[in-house]
């Protein structure tokens, strides 16, 4: 897959074929980025393999194992330190991400994820840090149509995110190759997410009205299932929770309301109610209405897909069970191990986008 893009992710969380390190030209562990790539590799094996080789130029890249790594390699990349542009600079930083981009595909690697070489500690502007790594990319692509790798760029602040996504938009309007397109994937921001000791990016939500508003099962989002139409996803789960318990009197209630919190009213008090059977069942009533919600409503299913590969979080003070127990205006909303809900709607959510996913091209 020729493809290229951006995410704000830890560059030893990606599961991609090879890592580069922003190496120093005598190839030893340093802090940053090359520090937590020796963390990840193990600091021994990965330091006697580069010590085997020595030494690297400014401007090259050479390739180790990936050692403990997600990465089955590691390319150590020399980018130059910043100088004022009169050193040779931007060739040498170009050089430094074709070199690693030849030597992945000589490795047979159908993936490679790069941090921002040289924008650290060696001080080369961002954007123009930017310019060299989109371009030196771009034309990598161009000069090699047989070449089929998708290359992603890892970062950790906002920042650097959104320069990079401006430089790849920019260059996404040009057509490198007729025949061998490139996919440009301007990622739009999402917020990061701690969970599982690994960085994410996430999705929060709560009320209809509030930014992403659309994934709330209040949300009016018609639908048709079981010969009946439903004005939104709460209508359904409550119609369902009711029937499953015989209480067709409060069923009916639920569809004569367009009012999702009455709605939620009526099937709070649904007559014959056992709580464990619905615990039991109430995430997989939710992922069949939510499949026809997005399925049967175009904007919603686009901008769910847009929303890529991020963790879907309902975010909700008093909400233990569809929620995750915080607000979103609560920092522990970053930080999974310190929810005090279940975000049952968020997974459920997560599961009907991959359904949603194999359906539809978001294009």
């Amino acid at each position: 897959m020729r493809k290229i893009e951006i995410k704000m992710i830890s560059i030893t969380d990606l599961k991609t074929d090879a890592i580069v390190n922003a190496a120093n030209s005598g190839l030893w562990p340093g802090g940053g980025v090359c520090g937590a790539i020796f963390k990840a590799a193990g600091c021994k094996d990965l330091e006697k393999a580069c010590k085997k080789i020595g030494h690297c130029d400014a401007g090259n890249a050479v390739i180790t194992p990936g050692f403990a790594s997600n990465a089955k390699y590691i390319i150590h990349a020399v980018g130059p330190q910043w100088k004022g542009e009169n050193h040779n600079e931007p060739e040498l930083l170009y050089k430094a991400y074709q070199r690693s981009l030849e030597l992945a595909v000589q490795n047979k690697c159908r993936s490679i994820g790069f941090p921002l070489i040289s924008a650290g500690i060696y001080g080369y502007p961002m954007q123009k840090a930017w310019e060299q790594a989109i371009k030196a990319c771009c034309d990598f692509l161009k000069s090699n149509t047989d070449a089929d790798i998708y290359i992603v760029f890892a970062v950790l602040d906002k920042k650097t995110f959104s320069a990079g996504n401006e430089c790849l938009n920019e260059w996404g309007s040009k057509d490198l190759n007729a025949e061998q397109p490139v996919i440009f994937n301007s990622e739009k921001h999402h917020d990061t997410l701690k969970i599982g000791g690994q960085t994410a990016c996430a999705v929060f939500f709560h009320k209809p009205e509030e930014p992403h508003g659309y994934l709330s099962n209040w949300y009016p989002s018609p639908f048709d299932l079981d010969g009946m139409r439903f004005t939104s996803t709460e209508q359904y789960i409550m119609y369902r929770k009711c029937m499953a318990f015989g209480d067709e009197k409060s069923a009916a209630a639920v569809m004569t309301t367009n009012d999702p919190a009455k709605q939620q009213e009526i099937g709070r008090y649904a007559e014959n109610y056992i709580d464990s059977a619905w615990k039991a069942m109430r995430q997989s009533v939710a992922t069949v209405g939510l499949l026809e919600k997005f399925r049967q409503n175009e904007e919603l299913r686009n901008k769910q897909l847009d929303t890529g590969d991020a963790y879907l979080v309902e975010c909700a003070h008093l909400d233990k069970a569809w929620a995750c127990g915080r607000g979103l205006d609560e920092n522990e909303r970053f930080d999974a191990s310190l929810w005090t809900g279940s975000n049952i709607l968020g997974f459920a959510l997560m599961e009907v986008r991959n359904m949603i996913r194999s359906e539809y091209d978001p294009k």
